[in-house]
């Protein structure tokens, strides 16, 4: 049964936006590769091309979720990966026209969507946790089948797939924003070796078109984090960090110059004042001659 109970989607305001985000059983992974995860039933191929998965006054907490999609080097983005995600509504059940969507990764490998956090169902006499199932392929090849599962789930335990030691990288923390809204990073490293060119080009003739960030390792993390991001022409870089309610927590790079190439700076749990950030996630925002090229989020525990 379908409730409709009155849900209000609030914007983040003042939070520094995405950008180039757009709409469009597995072998023994190798590397660091993403495991894979039971299908189930519930699968409808050709979902709509769309980054918002739950319907408008759908019941349930509201959930932004995005991460990258990398080669099983889990440093190089692939672009144009086709990500298919399909969860439960609130009450735990599948629907044939909501909660399904595909995405593509940006020129970063970047990709999100907003939904709502799926609820449990009964799986013989024990729940199953909640989850968001994925397919995540490129050009139609290597397809991965898989499943997202979150922090603090009661039910994971007692879950034959979510308890697999195989799952335990796949096992996401959620924050919380001002207006209550879920934030989770979910990357997926498909089993599909990088291409043998400078590590950040999509083919041999192939190079980026503007600076962009690649990668936080790791993500989340406790202590100190690295960014590596690539500079496409020489010039003076800035590399800023946000709360989700848009206000600058540091600056951990102030109009740099950089020559071009692939690039990497450690990243400090300290702010501007020198104090401990809190656990939460965060934005990373590139500029480059003062102009924003990229952003990407970062979960600190």
């Amino acid at each position: 049964m379908k409730r409709r109970n009155i849900l209000k989607l609030l914007p983040l305001s003042g939070t520094i936006p995405f950008f180039g985000f757009r709409l469009t059983e597995n072998p023994p992974t190798t590397g660091c590769a993403t495991t894979s995860d039971i299908e189930g039933p519930f699968y409808i191929a050709d979902a709509p091309a769309t980054t918002s998965l739950a319907p408008i006054g759908a019941a349930g907490e509201v959930c932004f979720i995005t991460g990258t999609v990398y080669y099983n080097d889990c440093t190089t983005p692939i672009k144009n990966a086709l990500v298919d995600v399909w969860h439960a509504n609130d009450g735990g059940g599948y629907e044939d026209d909501h909660y399904r969507g595909r995405v593509w990764t940006d020129d970063g490998g970047n990709y999100s969507f907003r939904t709502i956090l799926p609820g449990k169902y009964l799986n013989g006499n024990q729940f199953r946790p909640r989850h968001f199932h994925y397919k995540v392929s490129k050009d139609g090849n290597n397809e991965l089948t898989t499943q997202i599962y979150f922090e603090g789930d009661t039910s994971i335990p007692i879950d034959p797939w979510a308890s697999n030691e195989s799952a335990a990288e796949r096992i996401i923390p959620l924050t919380v924003d001002d207006y209550e809204n879920l934030h989770g990073v979910a990357n997926i490293a498909l089993n599909i070796a990088a291409p043998m060119t400078t590590g950040i080009e999509e083919g041999v003739n192939e190079t980026p078109k503007r600076s962009h960030i690649l990668n936080v390792v790791p993500n989340p993390f406790r202590a100190n984090g690295v960014v590596e991001f690539f500079v496409k022409n020489p010039s003076e870089i800035s590399l800023e960090c946000y709360a989700l309610n848009g206000k600058m927590v540091k600056k951990i790079i102030d109009k740099k110059y950089f020559t071009s190439g692939l690039k990497s700076i450690e990243i400090d749990t300290n702010n501007a004042l020198d104090l401990k950030m809190p656990s939460g996630l965060y934005i990373l925002r590139l500029l480059e001659n003062d102009v924003p090229t990229d952003a990407k989020r970062f979960v600190l525990l």
